[in-house]
């Protein structure tokens, strides 16, 4: 299994977009989630991609076949100490399941590709990472030629080498969490507040270090 995306919600017309744009990032990927109550904006990289996503129908995302992932909930982070961060996993399947207790989540959205996509149980606690089965299994540098122009050209960027996950310092991050980290797809750390450090290799320059949900440059 690798890393296949990850997102963090943003406030709809939040200034995190612009802040990315500042720095030299290209958003080339967009999308309406119809029935989830979603929008996003996504920057991709050669293995993996980062996804900004917002709420903009709560009754949607509050619907009974939603609920259960809670993305209401997750967007309202500021509120309620929720994590608003998701983490999708590829090069799952039935030889190779995820490592973890899942429940099948049904997109409404998605006419094809995978119209079942596994939610790890332990995302239901809401201080924890929502930790998923991606709908994709090709990294974007193996995606078709003609979405090849989505892939980020601005500051020589080339792929996502680590993400770091840093829970608060009263959260204890899930048993399976600390799997995922021993298997090497993330790190863990502890700190005052919710937060993601996205370690971004360059051609030959020194990698960036991107921290979320504020999307700034260490």
């Amino acid at each position: 299994m690798e890393l296949d995306h990850l997102f963090v919600f943003i406030a709809p017309d939040g200034p995190e977009p612009k802040r990315l744009e500042s720095l030299g990032f290209e958003a080339n990927v967009h999308r309406s989630h119809p029935g989830q109550g979603t929008r996003n904006l996504c920057y991709v990289f050669d293995n993996a991609y980062l996804e900004l996503l917002w709420l903009v129908d709560e009754a949607d995302a509050r619907s009974p076949a939603i609920a259960r992932t809670q993305l209401a909930e997750r967007a309202r982070w500021r509120e309620n100490a929720a994590s608003p961060f998701g983490i999708a996993l590829r090069g799952y399947g039935p030889q190779a399941p995820l490592p973890f207790e899942t429940w099948d989540y049904h997109p409404p959205y998605r006419p094809g590709g995978r119209k079942v996509l596994p939610i790890a149980a332990f995302s239901d606690h809401l201080a924890q990472p929502l930790v998923f089965g991606s709908p994709g299994d090709l990294r974007p540098d193996h995606w078709p030629e003609e979405r090849q122009s989505a892939r980020q050209s601005a500051l020589g960027l080339r792929e996502i080498e680590t993400v770091e996950i840093m829970l608060p310092d009263t959260v204890a991050p899930a048993e399976e969490l600390r799997a995922l980290a021993d298997q090497g797809l993330l790190k863990l750390s502890s700190g005052p507040a919710q937060g993601v450090i996205l370690t971004l290799s360059r051609d030959e320059s020194a990698p960036l270090r991107l921290s979320l949900p504020d999307c700034v440059l260490i």
